[in-house]
């Protein structure tokens, strides 16, 4: 079923001044150094980190909430650099919703970064001593080799839908949706950009120094660097994983009425899919970066507690 362009761009409109709405709350929300307490507390549940002192819940309540106020602001400053998209012949497209949100998410990713280059946990004292680990971390020590290597798993899964979607549009452009293919399109070249700076910004994330003065704070200052860098890997594969399903669905949509409705909504599962293996939130760090007195040895599975 067609629908008119002007309501497609209406409902564009709608989106846009309800993610401007969203992004503005964010802001708001996040100001708020009380909030920012209990972020602190749930963070310190997930990564499994107890604070030590006040004055390091303190410091990661500070951290959290540049981080989280930073990621806001990105996506509202975002969102406002994405208005004038309305004026194009893009609002016209169902696709438009998928379209802001590709950039937005990128945004957010690479936010987490900087603010992992440009803020430091602890500041300690010159005559306070300092722990360090014994060797230079890769991104291996942070994530598991499932969520390093996904994203280029779904880069090569686009490559493989973008070719099959080549093939479909020179043998019958017809049978191709070109709201979606257009989208796809938008979404590979946003791939192209985040693949080709991934290992400059993570090796930047990487390298940056950990001030800290016991094996606490060293692993307090590893949990948000595990975040960042999730952040970013989670950018990668989202915009990988949005151009393979882009790239699918204008197969799709254009093949059969049938898969209209299923192959619309696929792009959102896999978001939401992705959001869990790359939590923003905090999750258990590598039993390699806790110290070793909350280093604790997993049970068998089925055994007695």
């Amino acid at each position: 079923m067609n629908i008119d362009p002007e309501t497609v761009r209406a409902f564009s409109g709608a989106f846009l001044l309800a993610m401007l709405v969203l992004c503005i709350g964010l802001v708001v929300a996040m100001s708020s150094k009380t909030s920012a307490y209990a972020r602190a507390d749930r963070f310190s549940l997930r990564v499994r980190l107890p604070y030590g002192t006040t004055a390091t819940r303190d410091s990661v309540a500070r951290r959290g909430r540049v981080s989280s106020l930073t990621t806001a602001i990105t996506m509202l400053v975002t969102t406002v650099v994405l208005s004038p998209l309305l004026l194009t012949p893009v609002a016209a497209s169902p696709a438009f919703p998928i379209i802001v949100v590709i950039p937005l998410l990128v945004a957010t990713g690479f936010a987490s970064a900087v603010v992992n280059v440009r803020e430091r946990l602890f500041r300690p004292a010159p005559d306070a001593p300092r722990v360090a680990r014994a060797r230079a971390l890769g991104a291996v020590d942070y994530l598991d080799r499932f969520r390093l290597v996904l994203p280029w798993v779904l880069a090569v899964a686009a490559a493989l839908a973008f070719t099959a979607l080549a093939l479909q549009w020179v043998r019958q452009p017809a049978r191709v949706d070109d709201a979606f293919a257009a989208a796809a399109v938008f979404a590979a070249v946003v791939s192209v950009v985040v693949f080709a700076a991934l290992p400059a910004v993570e090796r930047l994330v990487l390298t940056q120094p950990q001030p800290a003065s016991d094996t606490l704070e060293l692993a307090w200052d590893d949990a948000f660097r595990t975040t960042a860098l999730s952040a970013l890997r989670l950018s990668a594969a989202l915009s990988a994983w949005l151009a393979c399903a882009l790239a699918l669905g204008a197969l799709w949509l254009g093949a059969d009425v049938l898969f209209s409705t299923f192959a619309s909504q696929v792009p959102t599962w896999g978001l939401i899919a992705l959001t869990f293996i790359y939590p923003s939130t905090g999750r258990r760090l590598r039993t390699n970066l806790y110290p070793e007195w909350l280093r604790r040895p997993v049970a068998p599975e089925g055994s007695p507690a």
